[in-house]
């Protein structure tokens, strides 16, 4: 027979009911209004003043480089990139694969440049614990950023406003098997809407030199690669994935110069179809080259009645039959291609109807060489990787 229930709240009930924090049992919607509390940002403010200046200074010389330097063998190419961009500061946009990536950029560009540079860090991975924010913070002066949403921080858009440089790796994290991942966003607003230059960098061997999961780099010294590219600034009305599409091409383009040549790499960057990610002097583009981009190919004669069948305002601003940068005449870089309106159905210049509705649908279908097709490739470039929890089916 049972025996009769006690009175009282049992230790069992009791810890059922414990919510940690202080929390009671009631359900959150039953309990009073409360304002959400807004997470304070890691203090790194203290890691730019003048001591801590000089200090990280002295570590970087006196301990980084040389720990670098014997167990790793450094190349850089194209350092005297900053002298063009003294007046300014700039933001470093590089490709990530392995922790030696910050250090590496660090230790590699100019004495002037380093004493002003910060490094962005994900505040949920440096700064999630006191002893690692502050030593990052001091060794590197890195400053938190958030990768997972929340409330965006004003540090970045405050320092460069201060005249600091800011190192960013736009992937958001380190590469799993050293190719480069899909860039977001952030470096390409940053650098539209405070109005300063980007330095694009291509490291490479870096992943193979100390991959994800190793804390010290392989033994035998193995050859790391930093290469640094033009500045680009964003065109007049491009966007930011437009302009962070170019930023990731040019990062490409570093890397293949590296492993073949410039000829090699900025022959293969012009047929990607990007404008303005070879690497050249007007690395900027045009406001048409942004908007238009690379559309149909050209034919390398086009007759007198193709052209003037042509629809008003097809050609970009500028660019004539007779213009020497253009395909009529016979200039311009090679696998250079001028945009053109795509043929219509039953136009004249010897395009016939089947002809012309086989141009529309391989322009709606993202063929190559048709203005969807470089959307494409813009979209593929720039948009975010799903979070580590999503449940994909692409994912799994």
């Amino acid at each position: 027979m049972a025996g009769r229930p006690r009175r009282g709240v049992g230790l069992r009930a009791v810890l059922a009911g414990w919510r940690p924090g202080g929390r009671g049992p009631v359900p959150g919607s039953a309990e009073a209004h409360r304002v959400p509390e807004v997470p304070r940002e890691f203090p790194t403010a203290w890691a730019r003043r003048p001591a801590a200046r000089a200090a990280r200074g002295v570590f970087l010389r006196g301990v980084m480089r040389p720990l670098l330097r014997t167990t790793l063998t450094v190349a850089v190419h194209g350092a005297e990139a900053f002298d063009g961009v003294r007046d300014t500061p700039v933001i470093i946009v590089s490709n990530h694969s392995s922790h030696l990536d910050a250090p590496l950029l660090l230790c590699t560009v100019p004495g002037w440049v380093r004493a002003r540079t910060a490094v962005t860090a994900a505040a949920d991975y440096f700064f999630d614990s006191a002893w690692r924010g502050a030593s990052s913070a001091f060794a590197f002066a890195t400053v938190p950023i958030e990768r997972h949403g929340g409330a965006p921080s004003a540090t970045p858009m405050n320092l460069l406003g201060d005249g600091w440089n800011l190192v960013i790796f736009p992937e958001g994290t380190r590469s799993r098997d050293g190719a480069r991942g899909r860039f977001r966003l952030g470096a390409a607003y940053l650098a539209i809407n405070a109005g300063v230059p980007v330095v694009p960098v291509g490291l490479r061997g870096a992943y193979a030199a100390m991959p994800r999961g190793r804390s010290w780099p392989v033994a035998g010294r193995p050859p790391v690669s930093v290469r640094f590219g033009r500045p680009m600034r964003p065109a007049p009305g491009e966007d930011v994935r437009a302009f962070t599409a170019r930023l990731a091409a040019e990062v490409d383009r570093l890397c293949a110069e590296d492993a073949t040549s410039w000829w090699e790499a900025t022959r293969a960057a012009f047929a990607s179809g990007l404008p303005g990610a070879a690497g050249l002097p007007d690395t900027a583009g045009t406001a048409e080259e942004a908007r238009v981009g690379d559309a149909a190919q050209v034919p390398a004669a086009r007759s007198a009645p193709d052209v003037a069948a042509t629809p008003a305002g097809s050609e970009p601003a500028g660019r004539t039959a007779g213009d020497p940068g253009g395909a009529a005449g016979g200039g311009g870089f090679p696998g250079r291609t001028s945009p053109r309106a795509v043929p219509r159905p039953g136009g004249t210049g010897g395009t016939g109807g089947a002809a012309g509705s086989a141009a529309v649908s391989a322009r709606l279908r993202g063929a190559p060489n048709t203005p969807t097709a470089r959307w494409r490739r813009i979209w593929a470039a720039t948009e975010p990787a799903p979070r580590p929890g999503s449940r994909s089916p692409w994912r799994r």
